[in-house]
């Protein structure tokens, strides 16, 4: 029976050996093929849980940015009524009632220096303090994943120290802009008088006026005495004191280089283009404002009776119901008409001083829909931060280079 085995083995070893080796390198191969599964899963829960981790980081992050500028909106107003005072010169005007035309003179420039500046200032700031946050948050990102930038942690001391730029912008950088505001408008409304009356488009074009001088695109600039430019500096001479380079590496180095970077990203064309689309927006919500204060007589108005557009048309309507194009039709209808009596309506420039003066208290409030507000939920800053924040969020030796 042994002899039978060992005959039938000997005449199927070769058989044995190659099913062996099959059944065993399938039973490996199964088993990589686990191990690699198991492996990727892994992988994509790791990948899953930092994208989270990440965005949730991201978040935070963008919230202590609006939070943090919303808390120096009290700081930036009182600098801006500090430095652009109408109620000194309104108590000139009844102490000193025989100069009462050359202060009002004053407060005219004043006070379209202040509407002008709030936005200025409200759009900077905002711009600033979210590349600074978002920077940062790069900066600590970055130590959740690895040890450290260049081998430096970034330490609460650091943060404190890199925050701290933040006082140079609103003590010194806000009155700064506000002067160079100031200086413009002054150029520009010097000849206006002040029993003009102006539209909402005549309005507007003084304020694109100053905006271009401001530029440094305005003919009225480019003809100026030398040093009397009214063209602003770049955008980091507003936020940023320049940093001094340390001698030493370490924390100062670290911290030397954030504030270079910075600098980096306020002075680039993205920083600039959010900026200016900021300022539009602004002037255009500014104007929303100021058209509430305009004249529109109920003789203005369209001639509907005591019914709304939509009881009008329901009653011409042959069959008693509007439809969804007549309703849009009359709409557009009523709001073109309504628009072109505005266009019409004009206020004085004597009248208009003070809706300029007073349009900063609403305009850097917290309340919804106010002009900080609107800049905070812009589309194009967010943009901007989360480019910062990805920008800075990669360890160093995964895509950025020590400087």
């Amino acid at each position: 029976m042994f002899s039978r085995i060992r005959s039938f083995l000997s005449r199927h070893k070769r058989k044995f050996i190659i099913g062996g080796a099959i059944v065993g390198g399938v039973a490996l191969l199964s088993r990589y093929a686990e191990y690699k599964l198991l492996q990727w899963h892994e992988q994509q829960t790791r990948t899953m849980l930092e994208k989270q981790k990440k965005h949730h980081h991201y978040e935070n992050t963008q919230r202590t940015a609006n939070a943090t500028v919303m808390s120096l909106a009290g700081s930036m107003r009182e600098v801006v009524c500090r430095e652009l005072d109408t109620d000194a010169l309104l108590q000139a005007v009844r102490d000193q009632p025989e100069h009462k035309l050359a202060i009002w003179e004053q407060l005219k420039i004043v006070g379209f220096s202040r509407a002008i500046s709030v936005v200025y200032i409200s759009s900077l700031v905002a711009s600033a303090i979210r590349v600074q946050l978002m920077l940062l948050g790069g900066y600590t990102y970055g130590d959740l994943i690895q040890s450290g930038h260049a081998g430096i942690p970034i330490s609460q001391g650091l943060q404190q120290k890199y925050l701290a730029a933040v006082h140079y912008l609103v003590e010194e950088g806000v009155p700064r802009l506000a002067h160079h505001v100031t200086r413009a408008v002054t150029r520009i409304v010097t000849g206006l008088p002040l029993t003009r009356s102006l539209t909402l488009s005549q309005l507007e074009a003084i304020y694109q006026e100053v905006r271009l001088s401001l530029a440094g695109e305005s003919g009225s600039s480019e003809s100026a005495p030398a040093g009397t430019s009214c063209k602003l500096d770049q955008w980091s001479k507003y936020v940023l004191k320049p940093p001094v380079a340390p001698e030493e590496d370490g924390e100062e180095r670290v911290l030397y280089n954030m504030l270079i970077e910075t600098s980096d990203v306020i002075d680039s064309e993205d920083f600039n283009t959010v900026v200016d689309t900021l300022i539009q927006h602004g002037f255009n919500h500014i104007l929303d404002r100021v058209a509430d204060f305009y004249p529109m007589s109920k003789s203005d108005l369209p001639n509907i009776g005591s019914e709304n557009w939509v009881d009008n048309i329901s009653r011409d309507s042959p069959t008693g119901v509007a439809s969804n194009e007549e309703r849009n039709d009359a709409c557009r209808n009523f709001v073109a008409q309504n628009i072109s009596i505005l266009n019409d309506s004009v206020l004085p420039v004597a009248k208009l001083v003070p809706v300029f003066s007073g349009l900063i208290h609403a305009a850097l409030s917290p309340a919804p829909g106010q002009l900080l507000q609107k800049i905070l939920i812009d589309s194009k800053l967010d943009t901007l931060g989360a480019n910062v924040y990805e920008a800075f969020a990669v360890p160093l030796g995964q895509g950025r280079e020590e400087r």
